[in-house]
């Protein structure tokens, strides 16, 4: 089973208020998944739109960012892009 990782939700909602300019309400830590590098919330903001947040660990590679992008805008729509910050990243 996934554990919780060592973040406050508090830090979580303020990014998300931030850098994406989201209104969250709530979130909660859903012990989902195969990596332990990785941990995935459900957020839902005061708009009544639900988000999920992966949180990951490590160095970053833009390939498990940039892939899901492409896929979504290629027409797959089953694939959840991520979406961009104010500053376009």
């Amino acid at each position: 089973m996934l554990e919780k990782p060592n973040v406050p939700d508090a830090d979580l909602l303020a990014c998300l208020r931030d850098q994406y300019a989201l209104h969250p309400t709530q979130i909660a830590f859903l012990p989902i998944g195969n990596d332990v590098h990785t941990a995935v919330y459900r957020v839902s903001t005061d708009e009544a739109i639900s988000y999920f947040l992966k949180l990951r660990s490590g160095p970053f590679a833009a390939p498990t960012v940039a892939l899901p992008r492409l896929l979504h805008d290629q027409g797959i729509t089953a694939i959840i892009p991520p979406l961009p910050t104010h500053a376009g990243h």
